[in-house]
């Protein structure tokens, strides 16, 4: 007669193998997070630079003196980001809520939340590859 498994013993690997993965889910989150701060960060640091380049050339005008600097540096630590930006997961919040009364385009979402559409289409598509939103027949919409 054949041998059955221990049935506890395979249940136990495949409960480990769960905890291994969502671990490494949520190393992933995390250095996806890192990564989108650090695109965040090098965008600004362009734009300064471009910016400054761009006085160079024109009129010149005075740096910003210390303390407005100073400011800035606290304003972008304590998660404020630039003049005109939404504080982080703010943009997300709005287009998912949104989303609760149906399927939407990426146009639709921006009318009904007043985010640019290059904004909208760009989350929309993060928050497929991630799971929170799904595609519909025409746009997207919660899963379920």
């Amino acid at each position: 007669m054949p041998q059955v498994p221990d049935v506890s013993a395979i249940v136990d690997q495949v409960k480990a193998r769960i905890k291994q993965i969502e671990g490494e889910l949520a190393r992933h989150e995390r250095m996806r997070d890192e990564l989108e701060r650090l695109r965040d960060a090098l965008a600004r640091l362009e734009g300064a630079a471009r910016s400054r380049v761009g006085r160079r050339r024109g009129k010149r005008t005075p740096a910003a003196p210390a303390a407005q600097r100073a400011e800035r540096a606290a304003s972008s630590a304590r998660g404020e980001g630039a003049a005109g930006r939404a504080p982080r997961g703010q943009n997300k919040a709005r287009v998912l809520e949104a989303l609760q009364r149906g399927p939407m385009t990426a146009s639709e979402v921006a009318a009904a939340t007043g985010i640019g559409t290059g904004t909208v289409s760009t989350l929309l598509s993060r928050l497929a590859r991630t799971g929170e939103v799904e595609k519909a027949e025409r746009g997207y919409k919660l899963p379920g």
